[in-house]
């Protein structure tokens, strides 16, 4: 029970953050006279929807006491009289409040069209059904762990996983009778993410001990943690995790809409989850043979090298997502290319960046370290040496692997790629956090030599002092130069566009010709006048039109009578 308490105060606790920054933002953002009713409606559905989601908490955990003792009644001497007394007290307050408020919320969604759309019942199906979820997922994972494991049946885990099972089966009913598709996506990624992740974790580690145990036969090592209760652990996540992963991402989400949403799931859960997953594996790969031939290892091969196993798992599972994940976004050779490719693109290129910068600047710090006095062969000086060779020996690979592709394609088709909005986030974002980490580092550096200095202490101590924020400055700098002279000979390819202000507001003065035409051929704001002397400059009723598109003034007058017309540009 307390496991289900604090999971549901934490989703609680989160949904009062959100709906207040919803607040705010709605109620700066809000325009015209019914800002006071707008403003009441979202604050009604706030506390309403709020209040929903306590009770629907309480009721849960109330009616799991309830079921337990109710169970356990023929067979314990005693009961736990407090336990039992929470648990009533939970469903008679909260089984009442919530009910009315359901009652009432179903009125309003018969009556209202606007509030199945809004955002307040979307955020209580998507917390409670998001929170249903990951709670059932954790008790079946613990309950069928327990049977397989000595065979007992947990009461503790199967009654509330059979309750808050329930709760997400009904509110999965209402989302579909209740709600509109686009706004129920976000539930569905989420819990596709949810079921992606049990799978990835489940597998990873039933493949990890099923190597551990190929290892051992091969080697004659014996594994620490028994490699059957392991791979048990591993099946349980997996069967937990396979069902609702294919409920929700194969049989929901993965042909639905491809909004925003839907990218920033597939990007960073699928691909950029994989990718990280796969890097973790080899980097514990590549830093384990490192260690064994730059350090001074007592233990055998066979002893040292027994990760093995786990980071081979840890590869092929990151390696499977990523791969997966890359083909749901289609296959890049039979279309033109599109921004989702460069998204895709610069979002690898940029970890392998990070990776490579990583370890160019712990190799920059060693270095220094090394003048300054410290022993570069000691455990510690070995230890990073080894970090950043492994750091460079997986993220120069993966760098250059996307930024070679980018650069193909910019020689292909230089305008259509560095006028991308993509192109351009990466390029200033780099310049952005290089700019931040380089004045930051700057103004360390700075002040430790100033204080040794004033001090009389400046000597070897120093330069070890400044050899991290030196190592970062220098790489933050060598990343800035390069890709400055990325975006400059973009520049030179598409040079950036002088945007002129666009018409808002014309003011036409007499013809109802003009007043009708203008209204339909601009976006402009038409503001109609009659006039008494016609004009003394003649134009046509094209002339007028075609100036429109040009004029570089946000304001306009144009005088008309009957076949005669004036544009007049005016400032106020």
């Amino acid at each position: 029970m307390e496991i289900i308490f604090g999971i549901g105060m934490s989703l609680i606790q989160l949904a009062v953050m959100v709906g207040i920054v919803v607040l705010i933002i709605r109620a700066v953002s809000r325009r015209g006279g019914s800002s006071s009713e707008s403003s009441g409606v979202a604050v009604r559905r706030f506390f309403q929807y709020l209040i929903m989601l306590v009770m629907l908490l309480l009721v849960g955990i109330g009616l799991t006491g309830l079921i337990d003792a109710a169970v356990t009644a023929t067979t314990a001497a005693t009961q736990d009289t407090a336990a039992v007394a929470s648990s009533i007290a939970f469903v008679l307050v909260g089984l009442p409040v919530y009910a009315g408020l359901a009652v009432y919320t179903k009125r309003r969604l018969d009556s209202d069209p606007h509030e199945q759309r809004s955002f307040g019942w979307s955020f209580y199906l998507t917390v409670a059904l998001i929170g249903s979820l990951v709670t059932t997922m954790s008790l079946a994972t613990g309950f069928i762990g327990d049977l397989l494991d000595g065979g007992e049946v947990n009461r503790a885990l199967l009654i509330p996983a059979l309750v808050w099972g329930g709760v997400w089966a009904s509110h999965w009913w209402i989302s579909k009778h209740m709600s509109t598709p686009d706004r129920m996506q976000i539930q569905l990624l989420a819990g596709s993410a949810a079921g992606l992740i049990a799978v990835v974790i489940g597998t990873g580690v039933a493949l990890a001990a099923l190597l551990s145990e190929f290892y051992d036969v091969m080697f004659s090592v014996t594994v620490v943690d028994d490699g059957v209760d392991t791979l048990v652990r591993g099946a349980v996540m997996l069967a937990v995790g396979v069902p609702v992963w294919w409920w929700y991402w194969f049989r929901n989400a993965r042909q639905a809409e491809r909004t925003p949403w839907w990218v920033a799931y597939v990007l960073l859960v699928g691909v950029l989850g994989g990718v990280v997953t796969a890097v973790t594996g080899a980097g514990i790969m590549v830093f384990g043979v490192l260690w064994w031939f730059l350090a001074d290892v007592s233990a055998s091969a066979a002893a040292h090298f027994d990760y093995i196993p786990g980071a081979l798992a840890t590869i092929a599972v990151g390696a499977a997502v990523w791969t997966y994940h890359g083909a749901v976004l289609g296959e890049r050779e039979e279309r033109e290319r599109t921004e989702l490719d460069r998204v895709y693109d610069y979002l690898l290129s940029g970890v392998g960046l990070l990776l490579t910068a990583g370890g160019i600047a712990t190799l920059i710090t060693a270095g220094l370290d090394a003048v300054g006095g410290d022993e570069i062969v000691s455990d510690s000086g070995g230890e990073v040496v080894t970090v950043a060779l492994t750091l460079l020996a997986v993220g120069i690979p993966l760098w250059l692997r996307y930024w070679t592709t980018i650069r193909r394609f910019r020689r292909a088709d230089p305008v259509a790629e560095v006028q991308s909005t993509t192109r351009r986030i990466y390029l200033f974002l780099l310049f952005g956090v290089a700019a931040l980490v380089a004045v930051i580092d700057l103004i360390i550096v700075v002040y430790v030599l100033v204080e040794d200095l004033l001090e009389g202490a400046f000597g070897a101590g120093t330069i070890s002092a400044i050899a991290i924020p030196v190592g970062l400055l220098l790489t933050a700098g060598a990343v800035a130069w390069y890709h400055f002279t990325v975006f400059h000979e973009d520049r030179a390819i598409a040079p950036e566009k002088v945007e002129r202000p666009v018409v808002r507001e014309v003011i036409v003065v007499g013809g109802d010709q003009m007043v009708a035409r203008i209204t339909s051929g601009t976006e402009a704001q038409v503001r109609a006048f009659r006039v008494i002397d016609p004009p003394t400059t003649a134009h046509t009723l094209d002339d007028v039109l075609a100036a429109l598109q040009v004029e570089t003034h946000e304001r306009v007058v144009v005088v008309a009578e009957d076949d005669h017309f004036e544009l007049l540009p005016i400032a106020y």
